[in-house]
């Protein structure tokens, strides 16, 4: 008897778009999610498992770790966490794997060499028999575990700044890192630079003020008062009105201070008179518990002066090269803004709801007569964005203005949207402007049709979790590399936009993840090599950097996608499913459990096998791609493949990974194969 063949159709499905809660099940694109956990999508399509973040002080990064890989012969035995020494070289590594013949060692100093003896505290423990190799772990898996165990060690040096409580603010400042953190007593507010040997604490130095400046006074002057002989070093000359002609007036910055200046008299440099004192010097000072928003900025000639710009609404705002704190005056009686931003030339500052800028080029000068302003806005203002076109856009919390013109002379403010604001600190750049507000996330980007500016909002689809992060958004950063938009809650939630540029309009994917650390404050910028760098403080009062090593600084990375149900366009034809055949790249080691559903879940169809694909790295093009950026036995792409067992509807797909040594993977698509059988009655 001839049996009649079945014929089995396959079916690929891209993923993007991102999360969908919205369009109902029958219509959503199969290339979406319905849920999902710690990916992000891929400009071009794709979603990829959204990468670790590291504490972070300056000193070398855990991921950056490595190691060596020993073969030897014990005599004694060695524990994970001894520091072997190479008896005939001196080199030392630290024990991070141990089995009978091999050792695996990290932070190592001076040389091995192919063979000799090692101790362990002075104490003979075995030979090393060949030549270590650097990340000689012979699988993917081994490899992965080791690099993890190594990241451990030097993890285990860095440290949160000194004091209590949240970090308050991080800057940027030529690729450094700065933080400003409370005291340990919470009574005074500091700042740290991130250095090679951890956080340092930041100097604060005097201010002394001035008036009938005849001549210049300039940086690196030493400067003794007549009457009292009390001297200071000149850190900053800070001309806040009047020029040097007789009427100067602002204040020093001094340093190295010997004796005690009085608030009279005159004011020498290598016996000249340059001016006089009108206050006493004291001592700069910070008060604690503020919120610091920072910008870069050169406001002058040099290729060297620029300077980081900030307030936090607590204290006076300020000007910070990396060394020298400038407070800055505005003459405001509560002068502590709260907002900030430069744009053409001039610095701004809010104040409720009163935006305020200084002269052109001079952020220490806050008078009318050299070009300051002050708008009122009439409601609280949250923030400043610079927009295409050079538009300064100001908001509030229930409205948008935009300031255009070249300078203060000409400055005009108009109104951009009359009832859309924003929520503070969720305002960003990627080409266009992008803030949280009660409808939404909102787009304002330049419009011919609508006059120069129009808004929308883009985050439609994804309503429900919108709703949430509304109530606890306290940060926001782009990654301009990856043209994305991201959220932080103050409940370690946060939303990963990404924007895809098409031929007539951008689409916008939405993802959600979740630290296991509460952020309180973020910045993004570029490192000293002009990489893109995203930074978080913590409630637990240390500094992260996100986008570094394979876990959530030591715990492991969950990770869900859960595509909609794919009828295939015949959503009333029962199927038999045969296959999957997944399309994904991963970047080194990585675990990936598949499984699905029938029928929307239907409970009287039993629950597919877990489908468990491992993958060891993506496989290169020889001669093309750089040796050691890739495995030679590898796919360029892989191809995990598991059979399925199931008849239904339709089909959904769930993949889940949950590791703390898998440095990222990126899903692609899928191909279904299945036989058409009959309808539903």
């Amino acid at each position: 008897m001839k049996i009649s063949s079945v014929k089995t159709t396959t079916e690929y499905t891209s993923f993007s778009g991102g999360l969908n809660l919205e369009t109902p099940a029958m219509s959503i694109k199969p290339g979406n999610l319905i849920s999902c956990l710690n990916y992000e999508a891929e400009v071009a399509g794709g979603y990829r498992r959204l990468d670790g973040y590291e504490i972070y002080d300056g000193q070398a990064a855990p991921s950056d770790a490595t190691y060596l890989y020993c073969e030897v012969t014990l005599t004694d035995t060695v524990t994970v966490g001894d520091t072997i020494t190479e008896t005939a070289s001196g080199a030392t590594g630290i024990v991070i794997i141990n089995s009978t013949t091999s050792l695996c060692i990290t932070k190592t100093t001076g040389t091995f060499t192919a063979t000799g003896t090692f101790t362990v505290g002075g104490v003979a423990k075995g030979s090393i028999t060949a030549v270590p190799v650097d990340k000689g772990e012979a699988t993917g898996l081994g490899n992965a575990t080791a690099l993890a165990a190594a990241a451990d060690v030097y993890r285990d040096d860095i440290a949160a700044p000194t004091g209590s409580g949240a970090i308050r603010g991080i800057g940027l400042l030529k690729g450094v890192v700065y933080c400003f953190r409370d005291n340990a007593g919470g009574t005074a507010g500091l700042i740290y630079k991130a250095t090679t040997s951890g956080w340092t604490a930041i100097t604060l130095y005097y201010e002394l003020s001035f008036d009938t400046g005849i001549s210049i006074i300039n940086d690196g002057d030493t400067v003794t008062q007549l009457v009292s002989g009390a001297t200071g070093l000149v850190k900053r000359t800070v001309l806040e009105s009047g020029t040097w002609a007789g009427t100067a007036a602002g204040r020093l910055i001094l340093g190295s201070i010997t004796g005690t200046f009085d608030a009279t008299n005159d004011l020498q440099v290598t016996g000249a008179t340059k001016a006089t004192s009108t206050s006493l010097a004291t001592q700069i000072t910070l008060l604690p518990g503020g919120r610091y928003e920072t910008v870069e900025y050169n406001f002058f000639g040099s290729t060297d002066t620029k300077r980081m710009y900030g307030c936090d609404g607590v204290n006076r705002g300020f000007e910070f090269d990396g060394s020298v704190y400038v407070p800055i005056v505005t003459g405001m009686t509560t002068d502590t803004p709260e907002h900030v931003i430069a744009h053409k030339k001039h610095l701004f500052f809010s104040f409720k709801g009163s935006s305020q800028n200084s002269g052109i080029g001079t952020p220490y000068v806050w008078t009318a007569l050299t070009g300051a302003t002050e708008i009122g806005l009439g409601d609280d203002v949250v923030g400043y964005s610079i927009q295409a076109g050079d538009a300064l856009a100001i908001f509030t919390r229930n409205s948008t203005s935009q300031l255009t013109g070249s300078s203060s002379a000409d400055f005009v403010l108009g109104s951009l949207s009359p009832d859309t604001g924003a929520i503070p600190r969720t305002i960003q750049t990627i080409g266009e402007v992008y803030c949280l507000d009660d409808r939404g996330i909102i787009n304002i980007t330049s419009s011919d049709k609508y006059g120069n500016f129009a808004h929308s909002t883009v985050s439609n689809k994804v309503q429900s979790i919108i709703d949430l992060m509304r109530a606890v958004a306290v940060a926001s950063v782009t990654y301009k590399s990856r043209n994305q938009y991201r959220l932080y809650g103050s409940d370690g939630t946060g939303i990963c936009m990404t924007v895809s540029k098409g031929d007539e309009y951008a689409s916008h994917s939405f993802l959600k993840f979740k630290y296991p650390v509460n952020v309180a404050c973020a910045i993004s910028g570029e490192d000293p090599n002009g990489k893109d760098v995203i930074f978080f403080g913590a409630t637990n009062g240390n500094v992260y950097q996100a986008d570094k090593g394979s876990s959530f600084d030591g715990e492991e990375i969950e990770a869900t996608l859960r595509f909609p149900f794919n009828n295939s366009k015949s959503p009333r034809t029962i199927k038999t499913y045969r296959r999957a055949v997944i399309e994904m790249v991963a970047t080194s080691y990585s675990v990936v459990r598949f499984h699905v559903n029938f029928s929307y879940g239907d409970p009287d169809i039993a629950r597919h096998l877990i489908a468990l694909h491992e993958t060891q790295g993506a496989g290169g093009y020889w001669d093309t791609d750089n040796w050691e950026s890739f495995y030679y036995d590898s796919f360029v792409v892989s191809r995990p493949s598991f059979s399925i067992n199931g008849d239904g509807t339709n089909i959904g797909l769930v993949a889940y990974s949950k590791s703390a040594i898998d440095l990222g993977h990126k899903i692609d698509g899928v191909v279904i194969h299945y036989t058409l059988r009959r309808d539903v009655r």
